[in-house]
């Protein structure tokens, strides 16, 4: 599939996706053989999707890994029932992973450590209201290629028509169907989320 994509993998991530140590990928690195830049200094390392695909190519590691890594989707809601019914409809519609906040703190704590690729996110949460969620993610550089679907069961036409101000990508009325908002993740991410690898 190749091409250029916007995503940034942590020293972990690049372990997992090229089947070895935690502590090679630092080494690689710190030696200048994989392209990336630390947040801030002495800080975590970061690799760009380009990168990476570009090292794997020069060392012979099979870019299949890359491109079959699953994608992130963060689920931020107050309401039990959603944080319930929302990860098990998306966790069966593809390669997708799926992880949950309750509040806009615990968002923005998710947002830092996984970098998800898609966030659905409730707009009336108990400790904020998910447009500032929505601008905070958007002010970072790992995420603010993050695709943000917002959801309400309290939003008047007015304040829907201006979610997109806020860095919102769509927006869906509670109470909807689980099949839309699967179609719509599917919509946001691309193919590559719901390709299912075949095996011959």
């Amino acid at each position: 599939m190749g091409g250029h994509r916007d995503e940034v993998f942590t020293s972990g991530e690049v372990a997992r996706i090229c089947g070895v140590s935690a502590d090679t990928v630092s080494r690689w690195f710190d030696l200048g053989q994989l392209g990336g830049y630390r947040l801030g200094p002495g800080g975590d390392r970061r690799i760009p999707y380009d990168s990476l695909r570009q090292f794997m190519l020069s060392h012979g590691i099979p870019v299949d890994r890359l491109e079959e890594e699953q994608r992130r989707i963060l689920v931020v809601d107050d309401d039990p029932y959603y944080l319930d019914v929302l990860p098990s409809a998306l966790s069966k519609s593809g390669r997708l992973v799926v992880y949950t906040a309750s509040t806009g703190f615990d968002a923005g704590a998710m947002v830092a450590e996984q970098n998800p690729h898609l966030i659905i996110l409730d707009i009336h949460l108990s400790d904020m209201d998910g447009r500032m969620v929505s601008q905070r993610v958007r002010a970072r550089p790992e995420t603010r290629n993050t695709r943000i679907i917002a959801i309400s069961g309290f939003l008047g036409e007015q304040d829907a028509a201006e979610l997109k101000r806020f860095g919102f990508d769509d927006y869906l009325q509670k109470p909807f169907s689980l099949q839309t908002l699967v179609e719509r993740v599917h919509a946001l991410l691309g193919p590559d989320a719901s390709r299912a690898r075949s095996g011959g």
